[in-house]
């Protein structure tokens, strides 16, 4: 995968930003759309100028886009990680208290009696606080999502007679997910938030690239013979986007 390349387009009155990510497993270009900037994934033989073109055509849908991100973001704003404030985690919100203790050196988060708990140390305070909780509540995602994989794992891969090489949890800003020529599946800690279904959909949706490279009608194929109503999970993820940008 080569260095990313900028460039912009015009669009009425709004420049729009994108950036382009070259690679040579890339059959197909591949339009992500942020709130600021759009990444384009391309094959490596792809000029520049042929990829502004892309976007180009792609300008309305790519504004309408960045608007309605800018719409769910005003309905879902940034977290304050303060009590009360409610959180996501396998589909359902969970109202957020924190306990300030007297034991410094052991933040922890558990989930209790339909809240989710965490406590940090009583000499926090402002800012320091708040990212304390920031990342103890990380932490736990992360620690529930591995196992959460693990267990949804040997039903899903029996289906498709294909096991990764490798399983790992990341930290990706645009991707639910991803699978490496090697068979290493990678997949974003942020999908703990979402409902067990859609988490079965995203981990299929790369196994499958263990079979088909691409997103080919065979590919889709293999996806619905797993997943019948993936279609469903596919339509979560576009409705729940804001929750790539959540955390910061």
């Amino acid at each position: 995968m080569s260095l990313n390349i900028m460039g912009f387009i015009q669009f009425r009155n709004k420049q729009i930003n994108y950036e382009i990510v070259h690679s040579s497993r890339k059959k197909t270009v591949a339009i992500y759309v942020g709130p600021t900037v759009v990444t384009v994934r391309a094959p490596k033989r792809l000029s520049g100028e042929k990829i502004r073109s892309l976007v180009q055509k792609k300008a309305r849908w790519i504004f309408d886009r960045q608007e309605q991100i800018k719409h769910e973001r005003g309905l879902h704003p940034p977290k304050e990680f303060i009590s009360g404030e409610s959180f996501p985690y396998l589909g359902r919100q969970y109202r957020l208290k924190v306990i300030q203790s007297g034991n410094e050196l052991y933040n922890s988060c558990h989930l209790t009696n339909g809240r989710l708990e965490v406590k940090i140390g009583t000499r926090l305070k402002g800012n320091e606080a708040k990212e304390a909780v920031r990342e103890v509540l990380i932490a736990w995602y992360k620690e529930r999502v591995k196992s959460k994989v693990i267990e949804r794992l040997p039903h899903l891969t029996r289906q498709l007679g294909r096991w990764p090489a490798a399983v790992q949890i990341k930290e990706q800003k645009c991707r639910w997910g991803s699978c490496s020529r090697n068979g290493v599946l990678r997949l974003n800690w942020k999908i703990i938030m979402a409902p067990v279904s859609v988490m079965d959909y995203l981990i299929v949706h790369e196994l499958c690239h263990l079979i088909h490279p691409n997103h080919s009608g065979a590919y889709w194929e293999e996806v619905e013979a797993v997943l019948p109503d993936y279609k469903k999970m596919r339509d979560w993820l576009r409705i729940h986007n804001f929750i790539m940008s959540s955390f910061g």
